[in-house]
């Protein structure tokens, strides 16, 4: 991993690289300035010498234009003294020194060379490669010739003969890089040291910007759900000291029936839900929010609060409604997907994120037993006694090791001869001051863990003692992953085959919401419950997805409908329609119904209507930890 000295590397790496650079730049300059000055004091001390010899030569003969000058230098004397007045400007510095002159063709050509070697000859033509020499007639000023190199020449410096205001000729002097060879020796090892040094520098500042892109690219990955592209839990972990909650409000988003999903359309099915389900919750939210894959299904969602006065409930129940507005649809098939949203408006009251977090994840809770496809906000519920006291592990495992676990009895009623046809047993914790802790505050943390299977193997034992003398019913509330775990299956088996009595007596609800992977080994565990001499009723009936032929199968002795549908009854008409048919599919399957929730009056008398078998409810007793009598009902 990238540290802060990685950056403070780059950043003195690029201050020494820029350094460096400004120092090479600064020879750099030094020796060009160099070369111009020896440059202006050759071509000032040559354009001396050379005015003199002009001079001289206008003296010594009268010369008008440029076949004067031609005639002068056809002498072979004439010529021979003035190659050796040049011949004494040929030095290390300057290799070539010859007059020329442009003829009626404009063709350049000799008048004298004054050369040591390859000497060119009188008039012979002299072929030019640069607009400059024409330039000198033109403009009638002197031009310099950048040589780069060539023949290791410098430079030619061209000096115009002038009479009467015209150019009848030009000197030729060819400057030599021996002074600027030396120049250059003498500072290519300062060149070729900042160069090296510049290359270091760029190389390790590459190393660098790699390893910082590697870290940016790897921290991308680490921190990124590689299936929704949202943020993750190490996201969470890594941003949480520098979170501060008082800016953000907080929902915990969780797919309804997801893995009916995935059971019924497979596991790619549900993958490609996750993906369209994560760019919708990213569309639905701006750049200030935080989108976190919290697990499986579930998001966790950071919703600012200092971008706009908006409520940020209203988000969510955006979130919602995009959801369910949307057409999933996967191998030809359309997929329903509804979502529920658990919303803490001010997280920063509780004591740290987990925490707030907790009780967003009860608000979804809530939502979820409410019927899904629901917003429900911790404000909303207020200081309610069942979200106020969210208890986790520690606090069941401390209340079974102090005995504190308790059970308290509903009443299920039968109307039609107007006695009690039994109890369902519901658990209850005391606290340490004696106050009564139901089961909304601490059973959703602990499903699924070791502690929810020893406290139920608790409730049992409650229960199998409270009513092994009497001639009482009783129910109790068991979930599908219970009877999956061997010290439970022991402790039903142990005490009702000790006690068949018992066992006659006992019914064992189970949640028809429960996701069960195993239907046939569903049906085994039912089966052996049956052999148990043992009832089985269905919980919560409705509020799943419903598979008749499975529970046909299983020959379940009752149907509890599912109170979200009950205690709307007297005010829906779809409710009641639903319950109508749960009872008449009851009927024909040789079950029993009993209907949980009733409320009111208004629920009970609609329930009479509908001839359902039994009820139960707070308009007809309240759950205590005594059995109540049937003088005690309504």
């Amino acid at each position: 991993m990238v540290k802060k000295k990685e950056f403070v590397i780059f950043f003195l790496l690029f201050l020494l690289g820029m350094f460096f650079i400004y120092a090479y730049n600064g020879v750099t300059k030094a020796k060009l300035d160099i070369f111009e000055r020896i440059e202006k004091h050759q071509i000032t001390q040559i354009s001396s010498v050379l005015d003199n010899i002009q001079k001289d030569i206008f003296k010594s003969y009268d010369i008008k234009n440029s076949q004067d000058l031609k005639s002068f230098f056809i002498q072979e004397e004439i010529r021979e003294k003035y190659e050796h007045i040049l011949s004494m400007m040929l030095t290390s510095d300057v290799k070539y020194s010859y007059v020329l002159y442009r003829d009626d063709n404009n063709k350049f050509r000799f008048l004298l060379d004054a050369s040591k070697i390859d000497k060119a000859n009188f008039n012979q033509k002299f072929d030019v490669d640069s607009y400059r020499y024409n330039a000198v007639y033109n403009l009638k000023e002197p031009q310099i010739i950048k040589q780069n190199n060539i023949e290791n020449l410098y430079i030619t410096y061209l000096y115009p003969i002038i009479k009467n205001g015209e150019v009848i000729g030009v000197f030729n002097i060819d400057f030599t890089t021996n002074i600027q060879s030396i120049i250059l020796n003498s500072i290519k090892p300062i060149e070729t040291f900042f160069t090296v040094l510049a290359i270091f520098v760029i190389l390790f500042m590459g190393m660098t910007l790699m390893q910082i892109f590697h870290y940016f690219m790897t921290r991308k990955k680490i921190f990124t759900d590689p299936l929704t592209k949202t943020f993750n839990r190490n996201y969470l972990e890594e941003a949480l000291p520098l979170l501060n909650l008082s800016h953000y409000s907080l929902a915990m988003i969780d797919l309804d029936k997801f893995k009916i999903i995935n059971d019924t359309y497979g596991h790619k099915a549900g993958d490609y839900v996750l993906i369209q389900t994560g760019k919708i919750l990213k569309n639905s939210i701006r750049d200030s929010d935080i989108l976190i894959r919290y697990g499986g299904e579930e998001f966790l969602l950071l919703i600012n609060n200092r971008t706009n006065a908006k409520s940020n409930i209203d988000i969510c129940e955006k979130i919602r409604k995009a959801i369910s507005k949307e057409q999933f649809f996967y191998d030809g098939h359309e997929i329903i997907v509804t979502l529920s949203i658990g919303f803490h408006k001010h997280p920063s009251l509780e004591k740290n994120l987990q925490e707030a977090i907790k009780i967003a994840d009860k608000m979804l809770y809530v939502a979820k037993k409410s019927g899904r496809n629901r917003v429900i906000s911790y404000d909303e519920i207020g200081n309610a006694t069942d979200i106020s006291s969210s208890e986790d592990i520690s606090f069941v495992k401390e209340a079974l090791d102090e005995d504190r676990v308790i059970c308290f009895y509903q009443p299920i009623y039968d109307y039609k001869n107007s006695k009690i046809f039994k109890y369902e047993a519901l658990v209850r914790i005391v606290t340490k001051d004696n106050k009564i802790v139901s089961p909304f505050a601490f059973l959703p943390h602990i499903k699924e863990t070791n502690m929810h299977y020893k406290l139920t193997q608790r409730i049992l034992l409650i229960v199998f003692e409270r009513f092994k003398n009497n001639q009482k019913l009783v129910s109790i509330n068991i979930n599908f992953s219970d009877l999956m775990n061997p010290d439970i299956e022991e402790t039903i088996v142990k005490n009702l085959k000790t006690n068949p009595h018992l066992a006659s007596r006992v019914t064992f609800e189970i949640l028809e919401s429960d996701e069960i992977d195993d239907v046939a080994l569903f049906k085994k565990k039912i089966n052996l419950l049956h052999s148990l001499k043992a009832k089985v009723s269905i919980d919560d009936f409705g509020s799943g997805y419903s598979n008749f032929k499975t529970i046909i199968d299983i020959e379940a002795n009752f149907l509890k409908i599912d109170g979200s549908l009950i205690k709307n009854i007297d005010t829906s008409i779809k409710d009641f329609k639903v319950v109508k048919s749960i009872i008449h599919f009851a009927q024909q399957s040789n079950m029993q119904t009993i209907a949980e929730f009733v409320h009111s009056r208004e629920v009970y008398e609609k329930l009479l209507m509908l001839d359902v078998d039994f009820m139960q409810g707070y308009y007809i007793a309240e759950p205590k930890a005594t059995l109540v009598e049937v003088d005690e009902l309504f």
